[in-house]
């Protein structure tokens, strides 16, 4: 009789991992999903603590964006994010109002506009009221914060994602 040639492979690793595994989360718990609003959040508090690091001698230039619908006065909404900017020890610039009501980012002129700057060194990070004056499509929204992130730039928010 001839023996096999064949080995036999080491699966030692995986009886680890499933150990591991149910040391975290004993079999029959019910998983927990994170809610989409808290992923969000920790998603831009995440992002902007990367950059923190990165603080201009200057000190930290922001735009103050806001979103209203057609004719709608944005001054009672550009009161609370001086507040804020102030608060937070960063100089408010500039001031930009988009009055399209709700559309996609990259539609906006106003919302391009925080981009431009951002991207060319002249601001550095945008505060608005909520995520909704960014976008109210995730997709949309993580896109926006990961360039502002990727410029090293900050998103502020008055009211968080978990509050909007």
């Amino acid at each position: 009789m001839r023996q096999s040639t064949t080995r036999v492979p080491n699966t030692d690793w995986m009886d680890r991992s499933n150990a591991s595994r149910r040391a975290i989360r004993p079999p029959g718990t019910p998983f927990q999903s994170v809610n989409p609003a808290e992923h969000l959040q920790r998603l831009r508090i995440s992002l902007n603590e990367q950059n923190f690091d990165h603080k201009p001698t200057r000190g930290r230039r922001v735009c103050l964006y806001v979103r209203t619908l057609p004719k709608a006065d944005p001054e009672p909404f550009f009161a609370p994010l001086r507040v804020e900017a102030a608060r937070l020890g960063w100089q408010a610039g500039q001031e930009i109002h988009d009055s399209g009501g709700p559309q996609a980012p990259q539609q906006s002129a106003g919302w391009l506009r925080v981009r431009k700057l951002i991207h060319e060194g002249f601001a550095d990070g945008v505060i608005a009221v909520n995520r909704f004056h960014i976008s109210r499509d995730d997709g949309e929204y993580v896109a926006e914060l990961r360039f502002v992130h990727e410029r090293l730039g900050v998103t502020g928010l008055i009211t968080p994602e978990t509050g909007s």
